[in-house]
């Protein structure tokens, strides 16, 4: 006779989140910066959670009927009403890393090398001529 192993199921099987703002627009007045402020003290509030998508309804309360609010698999976006940019995002602090339109880009050409005088040639990138040091 054959037995089958009993296995106990999740209780939750998606791992907690850590739920964080990113403003990826300026505020367009006054009164949509008090409105992202709010909304980013409740998501502060509220960080730690089984599923990002159960602050929408607490989003949409918050900013208004003059914004879209949508879900993803993990996230909840914010489109200002007719427009097609992102205005803001929820997102996992874990698995994500959104930023404010204020602060500085990432975006820089991958080091291969500490010395900048010493870097190798990155496959398929295009060269560009370095200064020779004086």
């Amino acid at each position: 006779m054959t037995q089958f192993l009993k296995s106990a199921p999740l209780a939750n099987p998606f791992p907690p989140q850590q739920a964080y703002l990113a403003i990826e627009q300026k505020p367009a007045d006054a009164a949509e910066k008090r409105r992202l402020e709010a909304l980013r003290r409740h998501v502060q509030a509220h960080t730690h959670t089984a599923d990002l998508r159960g602050l929408a309804g607490a989003v949409k309360k918050l900013l208004g009927a003059s914004y879209e609010v949508g879900c993803g698999s993990a996230h909840v976006w914010v489109l200002r009403a007719g427009e097609t940019e992102r205005l803001a995002i929820v997102a996992d602090r874990l698995t994500t890393a959104y930023r404010d339109w204020f602060e500085p880009s990432l975006e820089q050409p991958p080091a291969t090398s500490r010395n900048p005088h010493r870097r190798l040639a990155i496959p398929g990138a295009p060269t560009t001529p370095t200064a020779s040091p004086s």
